[in-house]
């Protein structure tokens, strides 16, 4: 059998808006795609980074929590993300980035899953984070980023105020966790093999001619 007539491969993303690792590894996935000489059907999942952050975050407090006295260490870590992040072709800029609670962004990830835009969503959601300082986690804000990718914005705004994907966000997130993954973005092929991390175009390309070969 070749390639090319055989069944698509199945791949399963896990990712949160706010990983910037999920930010980096998307456009290395989709070149692996482009590469591959068969057919790939994705399926979109929730995972949530940090369930317990509030909306509204003070960065330069939750910076210094977090890097302690070594900001030095910080401002390296966000120069290497910045390079590796051009050199796939998108902009990070962890100055503009509002750090925030995802669940709101994650839900509407969900009800753009209904309509077929959560693919067109998940990366316009990631954008927004990382390279325009868009927040992510208002309630106000997000409508204004469903319409953009072709969601009708009062739908949007009523799935978020009535709450009614919150028990598929806490299913996804609960049974990653269940499997023992405690971070995104976690890439499942052919429901057989997992590829956590920001891999490279190669490891996502051998990956998908493996699903093909068993």
């Amino acid at each position: 059998m070749t390639i090319a007539a055989s069944a698509p491969v199945q791949v399963e993303i896990r990712s949160d808006p706010q990983c910037v690792w999920c930010f980096i590894a998307h456009p290395r996935f989709e070149k692996a795609v482009a590469a591959f000489e068969g057919m790939v059907e994705v399926t979109y999942r929730s995972f949530e980074l940090r369930p317990d952050a509030q909306v509204e975050i003070d960065k330069e407090q939750q910076i210094a929590q977090h890097a302690g006295a070594n900001l030095d260490r910080v401002t390296a870590v966000n120069a290497q993300l910045t390079e590796l992040a051009r050199a796939e072709g998108i902009s990070y800029r962890p100055d503009l980035t509002r750090p925030t609670n995802s669940r709101l962004a994650l839900e509407l990830l969900h009800h753009a899953n209904e309509t077929g835009y959560r693919a067109a969503l998940t990366h316009r959601l990631s954008t927004a984070y990382f390279t325009e300082g868009r927040h992510i986690g208002d309630i106000d804000e997000l409508p204004d980023l469903a319409h953009e990718v072709g969601l009708n914005r009062e739908k949007a705004r009523e799935a978020l105020t009535d709450r009614r994907y919150r028990d598929a966000v806490d299913q996804d997130s609960d049974r990653l966790r269940a499997l023992g993954a405690r971070g995104v973005p976690l890439y499942v092929i052919d429901g057989q093999w997992g590829i956590s991390g920001a891999q490279s175009v190669q490891t996502y390309l051998n990956a998908l001619k493996k699903a093909v070969d068993a």
